[in-house]
């Protein structure tokens, strides 16, 4: 936090507002510690320095801002600093942090006093005080750290749970059939794979599941959640399980129920041995071709699991749910998204791993991309058969993604394969906006630029390059926007669409607002959009054009403004 965003907190204290409510898991505002007492004194301060030290340390980083009285607003709330050194905070963080913490202190000169702001970076570390107590900054607390929950905040730092051991499980609980189906799964993904002519060993010495560790031989986590025994699992590594439910019309009760912990190649393909026998198969007709259209594509259904036990939270107790409806496919996983990545923006995000090692042995499987990849294939799969895109809900504390089987689009499906035979290079974007446009009129650049999960820039770009092969562009300015041409919608069975949505003319539309605005006497910009069929930007260019003529003037302004002859 800067100085003028602190100087803007000040503000909002001076203008009312207390302490709870401009606190934040970023800042704490403290009254600076004053005693009768010298010793007295520095003990508050340098107990307070070390405790918010630690936590902003151990979150996202912080501030805490001295000379703030809790709980008054006000100016009053205002008290200052006295009697400090700067050089000696510093030296209590330092002194009274382990690893030691070096804080920014600076000092706020307000009228009321000075404040002295202690700003704390984000670590990848975990610290505690000189004592040993682990904090972490969880809202607007500092809550203690308890053992239980130091691999979780590792985890969250970046420290890679998979690429751990446990020490009363050795390389005899490795199990040789899961070692044959690791080779199959080369074979399959990678089949000119040159680590298939290593033996076993050596094989899993190369992927990273056995590594050597303190000058012995030891089984990964990330190799016992592959290859390890049954039984070993079940007692080592609990959460190691995949959870599947099938349902009927009825989605309270599943008609079947399948608790898995066993090694992860095995447990995937048991799931899609749940899934096949009631995924229906469509097929598309063309001339001599059949094209099979499956409810859940084989590859979207794996590369969706595979993402759940790939990036899913390992140090949570939690199981990866697989829950299957007739007309939806729904998988869960442990753990929020991490790194910056969202469900706004995990199409385009660079790729973060929070498990490296087992990403890198499912890499070098030839299963996950490399590039990160998969939410973009799941995409093109489902878009190319005419399906819905993967969706990604907003969920705390986990993250599930949604595959909907329902109706698909056979028109579009066709139209895109018969573009595909006929050369096209078909790139993503282009499909997520004939999808969008097959269920809406048009679209804007920032329609675009949401769906894309791109910059209204990149969005432009796309637009553009797409303009005048399957879009055509309407209007100018900010109430640009573009449709399908009369080729695309004649391709996939619209034409008549066409007529409609190419609408009015500009003259016939002012006529209209004229005509509602003889009948009643005045109209709004909201009135002129459902009027018309416009959006909020064109209706204002034909108001300012009715304003122009001198037919109409604007009463009031902003949300209250209307215009009347």
């Amino acid at each position: 936090m800067d100085k003028i965003e602190i100087i803007k907190i000040i503000e909002e204290i001076r203008n009312g507002a207390s302490s709870e409510m401009v606190e934040s898991n970023q800042l704490d505002l403290k009254r600076y510690p004053d005693s009768s007492s010298h010793e007295n004194h520095k003990k508050k301060l340098s107990s307070l320095l070390r405790e918010y030290a630690v936590a902003f340390a151990n979150a996202e980083g912080g501030t805490l801002l001295f000379g703030i009285e809790d709980n008054i607003s006000g100016t009053d709330a205002i008290t200052g600093c006295h009697n400090y050194n700067i050089d000696e905070m510093r030296r209590m963080v330092f002194d009274g942090t382990k690893p030691p913490i070096i804080a920014e202190i600076e000092e706020i000169l307000q009228p009321e006093g000075m404040l002295i702001a202690v700003k704390v970076p984000k670590s990848p570390r975990i610290h505690s005080t000189s004592s040993g107590k682990k904090y972490q900054r969880v809202g607007k607390e500092n809550r203690l750290i308890f053992p239980e929950d130091e691999t979780s905040l590792k985890v969250a730092k970046g420290y890679d749970y998979t690429a751990g051991y446990l020490l009363d499980v050795g390389i005899e609980s490795i199990d040789p059939l899961e070692v044959a189906r690791l080779r199959n799964w080369i074979e399959k993904y990678t089949p000119a794979s040159e680590i298939l002519k290593l033996d076993d060993t050596d094989l899993l010495k190369s992927l990273g599941i056995i590594q050597k560790i303190d000058g012995e031989d030891r089984l990964t986590i990330a190799g016992l959640m592959l290859l390890g025994k049954e039984q070993v699992i079940k007692n080592n590594m609990p959460q190691n399980e995949i959870i599947h439910f099938r349902f009927e019309e009825n989605d309270v009760d599943p008609v079947q129920s399948t608790y898995m912990k066993l090694p992860l190649l095995k447990s995937i393909e048991k799931v899609w041995d749940f899934i096949e026998p009631f995924n229906s198969v469509h097929l598309i007709k063309d001339a001599f071709l059949e094209t099979p259209i499956p409810s859940f594509p084989e590859d979207v259904v794996r590369e969706a699991l595979l993402n759940a036990v790939v990036h899913r939270d390992y140090t949570l107790s939690d199981s990866i749910y697989v829950r299957m409806f007739p007309h939806k496919l729904e998988i869960s996983s442990p753990g929020s998204f991490i790194g910056g990545v969202t469900p706004h923006n995990v199409l385009t995000h660079p790729p973060v791993r929070r498990n490296p090692l087992l990403a890198e042995i499912f890499q070098h499987i030839g299963a996950v991309n490399r590039g990160g990849l998969g939410v973009d294939r799941m995409y093109r799969r489902l878009l190319s058969y005419g399906k819905l895109p993967p969706e990604y809900p907003d969920i705390n504390g986990a993250v599930e993604v949604i595959l909907r089987n329902g109706t698909f689009d056979e028109a579009m499906a066709r139209f895109i394969g018969k573009k595909a035979n006929g050369g096209h290079g078909w790139r993503l974007e282009e499909l997520i906006i004939l999808h969008h446009l097959r269920r809406n009129d048009n679209i804007s650049t920032q329609d675009a630029s949401e769906i894309l999960q791109r910059t209204q820039k990149e969005a432009s770009e796309t637009l553009s390059l797409m303009e005048g092969v399957f879009l055509e562009r309407v209007g100018t300015g900010k109430g640009t926007y573009y449709q399908l041409t009369h080729e695309t919608l004649s391709s996939i069975g619209e034409k008549e669409k066409y007529t409609r949505i190419k609408g009015l003319s500009e003259k016939q539309k002012i006529q209209l607002l004229k005509n509602y605005i003889e009948t009643n006497g005045k109209v709004t910009n909201e009135e002129s959009r459902n009027v018309c069929g416009v959006n909020r930007d064109q209706a204002k260019r034909l108001i300012r054009k009715l304003i122009d003529e001198g037919f109409i003037r604007q009463k009031g302004k902003g949300r209250g403004a209307y215009y009347e002859k």
